[in-house]
């Protein structure tokens, strides 16, 4: 079981003084006699409302309506328990049980991301994360990025229903294994929060996503009514309930909501950016009172796909580089490099040309081997029709075989900044920011991000280094939260409904921007005393 990077801690709870979400109360009802005749509806009320659980209640029906609800009630008449537990979701009443089971209260955020899915498992009464799984979204058998598998929903026989079920599948895989790691019941799972980009939550819901795809590039929905787990096929507690975050717009969705929800962007009363790396980028920006967004589809690159040698962040993966007289590398655990991860391409790539081997075309610079140090004029190497520099000798590899990184490789992380570069420029075009902006850089690939690499790349134009933070997966933090308490979850709501979205294709000078923005900044470097300056053009 992987556990990603994340803001939350497994062993610290969430503080917050605000109403938990999911409740539950321990009763010891007073059945109704001939003589004191009542529903057992009311019976239920009047406990609640004797521990006061139930004072802003105006009567009974808006507490207790639910047929199944009922039905479980009825069943229960039969033993007549001295103690039953119910448990709340909101003001309503979910679930009734014999006895006490108070100390029986989970619930599982989920963030789906078009590559990786993770799950958290909650304990509502201590407010902890007690364990988490991540795995990758099994849709990418039929497309690695969002367009893709929106074409399959209409290419394939059974498009729909087929992704449909792949990640439905996934989070099932996902719910047994967090419940064999903390050792109970899914049947003692109340609510989950779902949250995920536009594509992947109608994929989920089984809700064609063919409108995000034509103009005006429209989502089916933006909020969604609290569903059954049957209606999701998802294996916990039949009586509980699947809260899918709202979207904002179009392709950026409910993930983003919760990262905005995660770092208060919401309510803060100063400029701040929040730029979520992943398969897809979304940028959010607020200037301290307004809230505008935009979304750029990256690619999988960040999470090693595309790349030649790339791979998740797993055992084996290279995820630093450092390249002096020769290249020291950092890999993921007690093992032989296997491949390159996203944040170790990047920092690769930045390594390069800050040693003049990338020039500011992208182009590896042949010519500057005679300059070079032997052990690296040695790695640069022609295969395939391409120049490639290794980081990784075959001899030193768990492969057997050069892990490098090449020309291909490059101009993949070339049109990702670029996308992400172009992206803040329009949001900054949109507000005057007259105070320092504070950037959030989220998703699980931004924790691991060298931000340095990334203010070299030219991704993260003209801001100090000091003004940066990564905040990781703030997406899975806000599902969290929401899953939590019941403010934070109508905050989710405000937030989907503030954001002003900016579709970047439709702006004007979007694409002359976008090749502009494919050029790496001019390292100045001083080859005969191994001196680096700081990139002249960012």
């Amino acid at each position: 079981m992987n556990e990603p990077d994340q803001m939350y801690n497994l062993f610290e709870p969430f503080v917050d003084e605000g109403l938990s979400l999911l409740r539950k109360a321990v009763l010891v009802p007073e059945y109704p006699t001939v003589d004191n005749h009542y529903s057992l509806q009311e019976m239920i009320w009047q406990a609640l409302s004797a521990q006061g659980m139930a004072a802003s209640i105006a009567s009974s029906s808006e507490i207790l309506n639910d047929p199944k609800t009922l039905r479980r009630l009825s069943e229960l008449m039969e033993i007549k328990p001295e103690v039953m537990t119910i448990t709340l979701f909101g003001n309503q009443v979910i679930a009734v049980e014999a006895g006490n089971t108070a100390n029986e209260l989970f619930g599982v955020a989920f963030d789906i991301g078009t590559t990786t899915v993770v799950g958290m498992l909650v304990d509502i009464n201590t407010k902890k994360v007690i364990a988490v799984c991540s795995k990758t979204n099994p849709q990418v058998s039929l497309g690695a990025d969002v367009i893709s598998r929106i074409q399959a929903t209409h290419e394939l026989l059974g498009g729909l229903e087929g992704l449909s079920q792949l990640i439905r599948q996934c989070l099932n895989r996902i719910l047994e294994e967090l419940c064999a790691a903390a050792g109970i019941s899914p049947n003692y799972i109340y609510a989950t929060t779902v949250a995920g980009n536009a594509t992947m939550v109608h994929l989920f819901l089984e809700i064609s996503p063919s409108t995000l795809v034509r103009k005006p590039y429209t989502a089916l929905f933006k909020h969604m009514a609290p569903l059954c787990p049957a209606e999701v096929e998802l294996a916990v507690n039949p009586a509980g309930k699947v809260v899918v975050l709202p979207n904002i717009a179009s392709f950026i969705g409910s993930d983003t909501t919760a990262a905005v929800l995660a770092v208060d962007q919401d309510v803060s009363t100063v400029p701040m950016l929040l730029v979520d790396l992943g398969t897809n980028c979304e940028m959010v920006l607020t200037d301290g009172d307004k809230l505008y967004a935009c979304s750029t589809a990256a690619g999988p690159a960040f999470e090693g796909a595309h790349i030649r040698d790339g791979m998740r962040a797993a055992a084996g993966a290279i995820t630093g580089v450092t390249i002096t007289d020769d290249v020291q590398v950092e890999v993921i655990g007690d093992t032989k490099p296997t491949g390159i991860c996203g944040s170790g391409i990047v920092k690769a790539i930045a390594e390069l040309i800050k040693a003049g081997i990338v020039g500011p075309a992208g182009r590896i610079n042949r010519s500057t081997a005679q300059m070079l140090p032997p052990n690296l004029e040695r790695r640069l190497k022609r295969k395939d029709n391409q120049w490639e520099f290794v980081l990784v000798e075959a001899k030193d590899s768990a492969t057997g075989a050069d892990i490098s990184v090449t020309q291909a490789d490059i101009r993949q992380i070339q049109l990702v900044k670029s996308s992400i570069c172009t992206g803040i420029q329009f949001l900054l075009d949109r507000t005057p920011i007259q105070k320092e902006l504070q950037v959030c850089l989220a998703g699980a690939f931004g924790n691991d991000f060298d931000v340095d690499s990334a203010i070299i790349i030219g991704m993260l134009p003209g801001f100090k280094r000091d003004s940066i933070r990564p905040v990781g997966n703030a997406a899975g933090t806000g599902a969290i939260k929401a899953l939590l308490f019941a403010d934070k979850l109508q905050r989710c709501n405000c937030i989907a409904d503030k954001v002003d979205y900016v579709e970047l294709a439709a702006q004007p000078n979007f694409q002359n921007k976008f090749l502009a923005n494919l050029s790496f900044p001019v390292v100045k470097r001083d080859l005969a005393s191994g001196g680096v300056f700081t990139p002249s053009e960012v």
